[in-house]
């Protein structure tokens, strides 16, 4: 059997960095210091089609290389954010290697929230993780897309669901008091360079969760669009936002065999199966 390879890209995945920023201006255990991590995919394209088909590693630029110059560039860099460093690796990569055609950095980071106010210590936040992911072709800008994971909100009333599609196979009732849960994950585009990339996340966000707590959701769908139209209103060099909000259900526990009324009060929280919501709202 004959073929022939149409594209490929390697590199290292889940380099895992963190950087203390110190004041040094008094012994370690008496400033005041900031922690940062972040995890880091690094991915390679261009001219390494020999290492697939003529098994030439000559320009085969480690995966232990891609590893090595996160943490050099760690060194350098202030870690200030994670499309700020996700711009200094592409750049590294397509300024360092000529045969390299397109990089791609995608990161995730964890957030170490100060403990008890100590001036050096901290608690990870298990919620809300900032990433980003930047890609650089030849001739070409950065290309920076920013984003948030894991951020589970929920409120306990001004959510319905009513007038869906009926058919034989529907058993869902309708409800105009429910409970809206979901694990919010949004990706966005920006159209431009961005002078602070900190204080546009900062907005995306806090525009997100206020339109998610201040209106009647008669859908998720609804509540989707109008939390990406907040978005793009709270940051104007914002192009596209994706967000995906999928359902994690409360279902009103049925204590009619134990003799007792739930009046809308106790629920049995799943997780699977679940609704999966996603829509892209864009200028």
């Amino acid at each position: 059997m004959s073929g022939r390879l149409t594209a490929n890209r390697y590199g290292k995945h889940q380099v895992r960095v963190s950087k203390i920023r110190r004041p040094r201006r008094a012994p370690a255990n008496q400033e005041r210091h900031e922690f940062v991590e972040y995890a880091v995919d690094v991915e390679l394209e261009g001219a390494f089609d020999v290492a697939f088909t003529a098994g030439d590693n000559r320009p085969v630029i480690a995966t232990d290389t891609c590893k090595n110059t996160i943490y050099v560039l760690a060194k350098d860099h202030p870690l200030d954010t994670p499309e700020s460093f996700g711009v200094a690796i592409v750049e590294h990569f397509m300024g360092r290697y000529e045969h390299v055609s397109r990089c791609v950095a995608r990161l995730t980071e964890t957030v170490w929230d100060r403990l008890n106010d100590s001036p050096h210590g901290f608690v990870a936040r298990d919620r809300a993780t900032p990433t980003a992911r930047v890609e650089l072709a030849r001739g070409g800008q950065p290309v920076v897309n920013s984003g948030v994971e894991k951020v589970l909100i929920a409120k306990t009333t001004e959510s319905g669901f009513v007038d869906f599609h009926r058919d034989d196979l529907r058993t869902l009732p309708d409800t105009d008091d429910r409970i809206l849960a979901t694990q919010l994950s949004a990706t966005w585009t920006y159209a431009g360079e961005v002078a602070d990339f900190a204080a546009a996340r900062e907005a995306i966000v806090n525009a997100l969760l206020g339109r998610f707590l201040d209106h009647y959701s008669r859908s998720v769908q609804e509540t989707l669009y109008l939390m990406g139209q907040a978005a793009l209103e709270a940051c104007a060099d914002m192009q596209e936002i994706t967000l995906t909000m999928p359902n994690k259900h409360h279902l009103l526990a049925n204590l009619a065999p134990f003799q007792r009324e739930n009046a809308n009060e106790v629920f049995v929280v799943t997780d699977e199966p679940f609704g999966y919501i996603t829509g892209t709202v864009a200028r």
